[in-house]
């Protein structure tokens, strides 16, 4: 559930590969103007809502730190009463990509190997389940899961489950029933290190291993490892197993087909593979951060975590983030989510951006074309070399 949308991060990529590609002389690079650049951003925002009526909002932010430029703003129909820059949403499978900085963090600490096996890891009662689902976890890796060539079934991904979770949407899952369906519903997807599937299934394994060896809850692992309080992440927390804020706003309005998400209990997609409640200030703090040394303790940690293996040579997979090519010019690093939520950073132009749409179904191409317009942004708010 947490990853299949009409923008699934392999989707998105193939299709913005037109939409952000780069000429191979690039023009000169003009003097920034930030006024101008907000002002052209605001207009795209306002012309995706117009372009898409049935979406009835969405919110963005745009970080080029190098040039001073900050730009969180909000746009909405008449039919929703506020919508502010700062309102809060679920991130969904955007979420994976904190869990995997969480885990490489261990891993730069010596608490974790990428060769780990999952039967040596990942604490009972999974090893065990997935032998009985027909999987041999003593010869999956950490590094398999991270990077969705575990040959894991997707339970989220299945439509049993988003058909149970519409039909009952306040059931209270557990990690362990989740895996349980996994293997109940579905089959294996290859042999590990075979081919590239992606897998919630695996990110919940993920999320039991780092609790396991951090000896924390969830969200505190998420906080300490990736130094929320340090970053400013003031509005990011993990669904009921903290508490929130105490000057958060309510959730915004997001619908699946006209289904209000709020109603859907968190657990729902809670426990790695998504969970994280935050903003799009935020998000795009984040991933500027992660890119930009304040993350991890070395440069190599990054490297790893971007590094596509020949499986994954089509979808651009890393760990818990997705290469977006660029002709001509250096790529971008994305994640999406599905409710409708992407985070994006372009190391060589200094941009992040963190879009939401409140109409998962009804994003047509305003997704694209917003994360066009803050490349455009980037483009032309680069530094003078």
């Amino acid at each position: 559930m947490a990853s299949r949308s009409a923008s699934t991060p392999a989707f998105i990529c193939v299709f913005l590969l037109g939409a952000l590609s780069c000429r191979s002389h690039e023009p000169e690079v003009l003097p920034c103007e930030p006024d101008a650049v907000r002002a052209s951003l605001q207009q795209s925002m306002q012309e995706a809502l117009e372009a898409h009526p049935g979406n009835e909002g969405w919110l963005m932010s745009v970080r080029i730190p190098s040039v001073g430029l900050e730009f969180s703003e909000a746009v909405h129909t008449s039919k929703v009463d506020t919508l502010d820059a700062r309102t809060p949403f679920r991130i969904a499978s955007v979420t994976k990509t904190y869990l995997a900085a969480s885990l490489l963090r261990l891993v730069e600490d010596g608490k974790l190997s990428l060769d780990d096996t999952v039967d040596s890891v990942v604490p009972a009662p999974y090893p065990e389940l997935l032998r009985a689902g027909g999987y041999r976890p003593e010869r999956m890796t950490v590094e398999q899961l991270l990077t969705h060539t575990s040959g894991l079934y997707d339970y989220a991904q299945s439509e049993d489950y988003l058909a149970t979770v519409l039909e009952a949407p306040d059931q209270v899952w557990t990690r362990e029933a989740q895996v349980r369906f996994a293997m109940e519903h579905g089959r294996p997807a290859g042999e590990p290190g075979e081919r590239y599937v992606y897998s919630d299934t695996g990110y919940l394994l993920l999320g039991a291993l780092l609790e396991h060896r951090t000896g924390l809850g969830l969200a505190e692992a998420y906080r300490r490892l990736l130094h929320f309080e340090r970053l400013g992440l003031t509005a990011t927390w993990l669904e009921t197993l903290e508490s929130p804020p105490a000057t958060h706003a309510p959730l915004a309005p997001q619908t699946y087909d006209g289904f209000p998400l709020a109603s859907i209990h968190a657990t729902a997609d809670l426990f790695g593979g998504g969970g994280l409640v935050s903003n799009t200030p935020d998000v795009s703090r984040f991933f500027q951060a992660l890119f930009s040394g304040q993350v991890f303790t070395h440069a190599s940690t990054l490297e790893q975590m971007t590094r596509v293996p020949p499986t994954n040579t089509e979808d651009g997979g890393g760990m818990g983030i997705f290469r977006l090519e660029r002709t001509g010019a250096r790529p971008c690093y994305l994640h999406d989510g599905f409710w409708g939520i992407t985070a994006m950073v372009c190391p060589e132009l200094d941009v992040s951006v963190a879009i939401a749409g409140l109409e998962a179904t009804q994003l047509g191409t305003g997704m694209r074309d917003l994360l066009r317009a803050a490349v455009k942004a980037g483009t032309e708010c680069r530094p003078a070399p």
